[in-house]
């Protein structure tokens, strides 16, 4: 404090003490210093060319999986309308972490629920930054009728889905709708964050979707098939998926993993890595934030560490494990941090459409091949431009 006092020359009068904690958002509203350096003028977010306004969503998904890439959520937001207005629809399941001020995706439950449909919002009023705000939507949210659940003790709900439940007037069950993200349902952020969505209708999907809203209320024991749970499933499947790759590279076949997130830190997966690393599966890390493993090292040999920062906020979290040829994809809401796999209610799915699949590898792919934006990080966890790498 006192350096920049002195540096800026600043009037210790109009030094206004903070909190304990710095919102490094806050930032973003300060003016600019130097108005010789311009903002970066970012290019405005893409519609999908098998959809338009008028085309329903929910027809598209019935045929086939859909993939959303951020910064675009009117898709979503076109989602929800579809939602409030399909006679079919019976019930609408959301978890919110953190929301927009004013939000479009609340006003819409809201409009949902005012149209008689059943809305259950489980609302973690334990989002750091967003205690205030989750508080004063569950309000508005519970007085226009919407079932609120409120924070489980001890344990933060950071999984990012939806669900709609359709039934007909007699009611039997019709095809419903599954969406997992890696973003928040927060459509201020998604104009900032690269981020992935999936809507899906396989069943195995939506029921453990389903059964895992039923979890979150206590109503259900905690059974999955297809999506990955923290504090469930997930650690098992890792442990299993990273056995696999160590198998091959045993048997002498190609071995493959290659891991986006916005953190690695916690110490036993790490150590999965590393003795991954050291039986010869070929490794690739993709880590935006807080990296705690050690690359070039005799244990972690085979391990590299990209690193991007962009003008888009990295935010997405996808797996890739090699399988012997059929590969396997995963993307969720977890980081690899002891918080997100031991201490919160994560959820992640498997990418079972072929394309979509194919998809997702290219995007690794082309992330792992940048040579502008992308730096390596070295083994004294220093970021190193690639484009300036030698060799």
């Amino acid at each position: 404090l006192d350096f920049l006092v002195d540096a800026y020359r600043i009037d210790r009068r109009e030094l206004v003490p903070g909190d304990k904690h710095l919102n490094m958002e806050d930032l973003r509203h300060l003016p600019n210093p130097n108005q010789s350096v311009r903002p970066i003028k970012k290019p405005q977010p893409m519609k999908l060319t098998c959809l338009d306004e008028r085309e329903s969503i929910f027809r598209y998904v019935e045929k086939k999986d859909l993939l959303l890439h951020y910064p675009s959520f009117d898709h979503f937001i076109h989602f929800l309308y579809e939602a409030v207005h399909e006679p079919t629809v019976r019930e609408i399941m959301v978890t919110q972490y953190r929301v927009a001020e004013n939000s479009t995706v609340i006003n819409t439950l809201i409009a949902a629920a005012q149209n008689g449909k059943k809305v259950t919002v489980f609302v973690e009023l334990k989002a750091r930054f967003d205690e205030e705000n989750n508080l004063a939507t569950a309000e508005m949210m519970k007085a226009a009728g919407i079932n609120i659940i409120f924070s489980i003790p001890g344990l933060k709900v950071h999984a990012k889905v939806a669900l709609v439940l359709r039934r007909d007037k007699e009611g039997r069950k019709l095809t419903s709708y599954a969406y997992i993200s890696t973003g928040n349902f927060n459509e201020k952020t998604a104009t900032l964050y690269a981020d992935c969505g999936l809507f899906t209708c396989r069943k195995e999907i939506v029921n453990d979707l389903y059964n895992l809203f039923r979890t979150l209320q206590g109503k259900e024991d905690p059974k999955f098939t297809t999506l990955l749970v923290a504090r469930f499933n997930l650690i098992p499947e890792l442990n299993r998926l990273i056995d696999r790759e160590i198998a091959l590279a045993d048997q002498g076949k190609p071995a493959r993993i290659i891991l986006k997130m916005n953190a690695l830190q916690d110490p036993a997966m790490i150590d999965r890595l590393y003795e991954a690393s050291q039986a010869g599966v070929e490794i690739d890390l993709i880590v935006r934030g807080i990296c705690c493993l050690i690359p070039e090292q005799s244990y972690s040999r085979n391990i590299r560490v990209t690193r991007i920062v962009d003008s888009f906020l990295e935010h997405a979290r996808i797996w890739y494990f090699g399988n012997g040829g059929n590969p396997k994809v995963f993307m969720g809401s977890p980081d690899w941090m002891r918080r997100n796999l031991y201490r919160r209610i994560e959820a992640v799915t498997p990418i079972l459409d072929p394309d979509l699949r194919a998809s997702l590898i290219e995007m690794l792919n082309i992330q792992l091949a940048d040579n502008q934006k992308a730096c390596w990080v070295d083994d004294n966890l220093r970021n190193i431009f690639k484009k300036r790498a030698p060799g």
